[in-house]
C-alpha cells in the first residue's frame, strides 16, 4: 500500500521478520536466542518475567543451570549491544527480568493500537504496519517458545483479519469500490476460502469498469475451492458470476456501456509428447510471423490470461505474429515430477510443439532464464530460427572472474531461503517488477501465478537450476538476426549481462531501454513491443551455413585389420540409433556429428561397452561448437578441438569440455576435472573433464 512508505521505522519490528535499530545484523546480539529472548519480553508489555520460565522457554533442553547460564549471556551481550542508544532497555529486579521499552516504538503495540480504531485512515496504517505474521521466517526449534510463538501469530492475525474487514466497510459504505480492492485482496491472501471477499473483490471490479477481472477473480475462487476443499463455488457466488457475464455483454439500459477490453475466452490448451512427457502449449493470433515465447523460470499458460498486464501483451504479440507459447516441461500445465531438465530437453520440446502446429520456421523470443534455451536452439537448428529475441537475459548464473555480474553461492543460497519462505504469499515485486510494488492486485495474482506454476520444492529446483546453466562457449555460434533488449535499471539481470550478450553474438542489436522492471508486462511494456515488432519487420533472412553441433571424436586401439569392418558396422548402427552422422570413418576410429551433446555421450558409452566386448579398447573426446559444411565437407575449430581432447584421453576414457559439462547440467552425469589443453592459432586454455554416469 501507498500509506507504508510514510509509516516511520519503529525502534524493534516484529510483524514480517525481526529488525531491532539498536542491534547490528550478524553480532552476537542477532542470535535467534537473543532475537526470541527481545521479543518475547517485549510483547509482556513490561511485565517482568522470572529467570527461571525464561531459561525454561528458550533452552527447555538443557539442564537449568546450563539454561540460566545461557540466559545470563544472552541478556549481557543484549545490554552491551544496546547501550550504544543511550539508555538502559532491561529491568533487573532480584530474579526477574523485564524489557522496559518506555516510549520506544514497538510495531506490534501501534498495529494493536491502530487495528482497534474504526477511522479508515488508521486502518490503514495498522494494515500496512502488518506485511507478514508474527517473526514470519522464524524457527528456534524450541518446543515452549514455538507454542507460545503459534498463539501469538494466530493472535495478531486475528487482529489484522478484523481490520482488513472493517476497512473493506468502510470502504463499500463510502462508495469507494475501488479503494476496498487491496484490502480484500490481502484478505484474501490470509484467508482465500472467503467466498464473501471473493465475491466483493467481484463487485469492486465491475463498480470500477473491471470486468475480465471481475470473471478471472471467479475462475481464482473456484480454482482454489476445488484445490483445497474439493467443491464448487456456493449459489449466491455463481449468481453473481452469471449476471457480470450479462452485465459485460450487455449493460442495463439507461447506462453508458463500460469500455472494456474485449473479452476473449481462453485459447485452448493442446499437448504433444516429447520424450514421453506431455508438453502444453497454446497458439493464439494470426500474424505473418511464428514466435515462440519462452518465459523464464516458471509459468501457467492458463493463469497467464487472468493479469490484464500480461494478457494486454500476449494479445499485442499476437496482434503482428503467431504466437505460440508453452509451459515447459516440470512447471505450470505440462508434466510435473519429471526428474531435473536440461537445456537439450526443454529445446526438443520447443520442437515437439513447433512440429505439431506446423511451423517450419520461428522467431524465438525467451525472457531471463528462458532466453539462454532460446540461444541453445538458435545455435543448434539455424535452418528452423527465423530470428532470435532476448530480453532480461544472461549467459552464466552464477559468478566467476571473468564474468562479475552473476550471482555469488551465497546471494544464491539467500534466495532459495527467500523462495522458501514467502512461496504463496502476495509476491515481492520489489526486483521483478519495482514499479508494480504498492499494486496489491498485480502482487496477489503474481502469487497465485507461481503458485499455479510450481510447487515450492520444484521452484527452488528450477531456481538452482537456471542459475547453473553456462551459455557463454555458445555465443559466437548464434548466427541468426538478433535483438537484445534490456532495462537500464533491471534489479534480477544487470544490463552489463545484456550488453555482454550483444558483444559476443555475432551481429546483434542491443537495445536499452529506460526503467527497472525484469517482466515484461511491467512499466512501458508497449515500448517494449515496438522494438519487437520494428525487429520483424526489418531483420534480414538468416542464413544456415553454420550451425552448432557436437563432435564426438572416437580412436580405436588394437584393431586389426579383419576386425575394421566388424567395428565400424557397429559403430554406424549406434551413430544411427543416437541421431549422429559419421564425417570421417577410418580404420583407427572415427568423428561424428550430433545436434545435442546428451546423443554424442550416449554413443560414446554404448560404442565403449560394445566394443569391449569384442576385445576392443577406445578413449573419445566430446565438444560443442559452431561447425560449417560446404559440399558434405565439415570445417571449425570444433575438430580441432575435439581430437586435441581425444589425445589426453587414456584408454577407455571418455573425455568432455567445459562447454559439453555445462549444456548438460541437470543429466544424471558426472564431470571430473582432468586438465585443460592448449592448441596453437586457437584461444584457450579449455578445461576438460572425464565423464561418468552417477
Amino acid at each position: 500500500m501507498a500509506m507504508a512508505d510514510s509509516v516511520k521505522r519503529p525502534f524493534l519490528s516484529l510483524l514480517g521478520g525481526f529488525d531491532c535499530s539498536g542491534l547490528a545484523a550478524g553480532t552476537p546480539a542477532s542470535t535467534g536466542k537473543a532475537r526470541a529472548l527481545m521479543a518475547y519480553l517485549a510483547l509482556q508489555a513490561g511485565q517482568s518475567q522470572s529467570r527461571e520460565k525464561l531459561a525454561a522457554l528458550l533452552w527447555g533442553g538443557r539442564g537449568e543451570e546450563q539454561a540460566r547460564a545461557n540466559l545470563r549471556q544472552t541478556l549481557s551481550v543484549l545490554r552491551r549491544a544496546l547501550k550504544a542508544t543511550g539508555r538502559e532497555w532491561f529491568r533487573m529486579e532480584g530474579d526477574r527480568v523485564a524489557l522496559d521499552l518506555g516510549d520506544a516504538d514497538l510495531d506490534v503495540r501501534r498495529f494493536e493500537a491502530l487495528a482497534a480504531g474504526s477511522a479508515t485512515d488508521d486502518l490503514e496504517q495498522a494494515i500496512a504496519l502488518y506485511p507478514g505474521e508474527l517473526l514470519e521466517g522464524f524457527n528456534l526449534a524450541e518446543e515452549p517458545f514455538e507454542d507460545w510463538l503459534r498463539t501469538e501469530r494466530e493472535r495478531l492475525r486475528i487482529t489484522a483479519t478484523a481490520a482488513l474487514e472493517k476497512l473493506i466497510t468502510c470502504h463499500i459504505g463510502g462508495n469507494e469500490p475501488g479503494a476496498c480492492i487491496p484490502a480484500a485482496t490481502r484478505l484474501l491472501a490470509l484467508e482465500p476460502l472467503r467466498e464473501d471477499v471473493h465475491r466483493t473483490l467481484m463487485r469492486a471490479y465491475a463498480a470500477m469498469g473491471s470486468f475480465n477481472l471481475a470473471l478471472a477473480q471467479y475462475r481464482i475462487c473456484g480454482d482454489t475451492l476445488r484445490k483445497q476443499l474439493g467443491v464448487q463455488p456456493e449459489p449466491e457466488t455463481r449468481a453473481l458470476y452469471q449476471d457480470l457475464l450479462a452485465r459485460r455483454m450487455a449493460p442495463p439500459a439507461g447506462q453508458s456501456p463500460v469500455k472494456v477490453a474485449p473479452f476473449e475466452p481462453r485459447p485452448q490448451t493442446r499437448y504433444v509428447k516429447s520424450d514421453g512427457v506431455s508438453i502444453a502449449y497454446q497458439v493464439t493470433g494470426d500474424g505473418p510471423f511464428d514466435l515462440v515465447y519462452v518465459q523464464g523460470w516458471v509459468s501457467n499458460l492458463d493463469y497467464a490470461w487472468d493479469s490484464s498486464r500480461l494478457s494486454n501483451v500476449l494479445h499485442r504479440l499476437g496482434s503482428f505474429c503467431r504466437l505460440i507459447r508453452i509451459d515447459k516441461r516440470g512447471t505450470g500445465l505440462s508434466d510435473r515430477g519429471t526428474g531435473f531438465p536440461t537445456l537439450e530437453q526443454r529445446m526438443q520440446d520447443v520442437r515437439a510443439v513447433l512440429d505439431a502446429v506446423g511451423s517450419q520456421k520461428t522467431v524465438l523470443f525467451g525472457s531471463s532464464e528462458g532466453g539462454v534455451m532460446c540461444m541453445l536452439f538458435a545455435a543448434s537448428y539455424p535452418e528452423r530460427t527465423a530470428a532470435l529475441i532476448l530480453h532480461g537475459t544472461y549467459a552464466r548464473g552464477l559468478w566467476s572472474p571473468d564474468y562479475p555480474w552473476g550471482r555469488t553461492r551465497e546471494e544464491l543460497e539467500e534466495e532459495l531461503l527467500a523462495i522458501e519462505r514467502e512461496w504463496g504469499r502476495p509476491a515481492d515485486l520489489s526486483r521483478a517488477a519495482p514499479s508494480l510494488i504498492d499494486d496489491m492486485v498485480e502482487r496477489e495474482w503474481f502469487a497465485g501465478y507461481l503458485r499455479n506454476s510450481a510447487s515450492p520444492a520444484d521452484a527452488i529446483s528450477l531456481w538452482r537450476w537456471g542459475v547453473e546453466i553456462d551459455a557463454r562457449d555458445i555465443l559466437p555460434a548464434i548466427r541468426v538476426p538478433t535483438l537484445i533488449t534490456h532495462r537500464t535499471g533491471d534489479r534480477w539481470v544487470k544490463p552489463e549481462e545484456g550488453r555482454y550478450l550483444a558483444s559476443r553474438i555475432p551481429g546483434a542489436t542491443y537495445v536499452e531501454l529506460p526503467g527497472d522492471d525484469h517482466i515484461i508486462w511491467g512499466a512501458d511494456s508497449d515500448r517494449l513491443m515496438d522494438e519487437i515488432q520494428r525487429f520483424l519487420v526489418s531483420a534480414p533472412p538468416a542464413p544456415t551455413e553454420s550451425a552448432l553441433l557436437t563432435v564426438l571424436h572416437l580412436d580405436v586401439q588394437g584393431a586389426s585389420s579383419g576386425r575394421v569392418k566388424e567395428w565400424q558396422d557397429d559403430a554406424v548402427r549406434q551413430l544411427r540409433a543416437a541421431d549422429g552422422e559419421a564425417i570421417d570413418l577410418r580404420e583407427s576410429g572415427l568423428v561424428a556429428a550430433f545436434r545435442q551433446p546428451s546423443q554424442a555421450i550416449t554413443c560414446a558409452f554404448d560404442l565403449r561397452v560394445r566394443l569391449h566386448h569384442i576385445g576392443l579398447d577406445v578413449r573419445a573426446a566430446i565438444h560443442v561448437g559452431e561447425c560449417e559444411r560446404q559440399d558434405g565437407v565439415y570445417a571449425g575449430a570444433v575438430l580441432r578441438l575435439a581430437a586435441g581432447f581425444a589425445d589426453c584421453a587414456g584408454p577407455g576414457d571418455i573425455i568432455a569440455s567445459r562447454t559439453v559439462r555445462d549444456l548438460v547440467v541437470g543429466a544424471d552425469l558426472s564431470f571430473d576435472l582432468r586438465g585443460q589443453l592448449d592448441l596453437p592459432g586457437i584461444p584457450g586454455p579449455w578445461p576438460y573433464f572425464s565423464i561418468g554416469q552417477s
